[in-house]
């Protein structure tokens, strides 16, 4: 995401800047397939902040998603029936090799 004095953040003016590309780039880089549901592998952030990631994900894409934990550390899950719904908006932004991720 941001990183600040070499420490990664979440920025307080996130709603603003995320988008489909903004998504498809997050995904192909921490994104990690689960069935046909996705995975951001959002460790370095705690609880409190992943919950502000889920609250825009939510706001801004209708996304179904929570927070899932990987030896005791915050993922955000995003449904299958969330990809599925958001995977033609992301796909002109994915490079070949990362498209295996939306499953198609």
């Amino acid at each position: 995401m941001f990183y600040v004095n070499k420490i990664k953040i979440v920025p307080l003016n996130l709603y603003e800047l995320i988008d489909y590309e903004f998504l498809a780039y997050w995904i192909m880089s921490d994104g990690s397939k689960g069935g046909n549901a996705m995975y951001l592998q959002t460790q370095s952030f705690s609880i409190k902040e992943c919950v502000f990631i889920i609250s825009i994900l939510i706001h801004k894409f209708d996304l179904k998603c929570n927070i899932h934990l990987q030896r005791n550390q915050p993922t955000i899950y995003i449904s299958a029936k969330s990809m599925k719904k958001i995977k033609s908006k992301l796909l002109p932004y994915f490079i070949s090799s990362m498209v295996y991720k939306l499953n198609l």
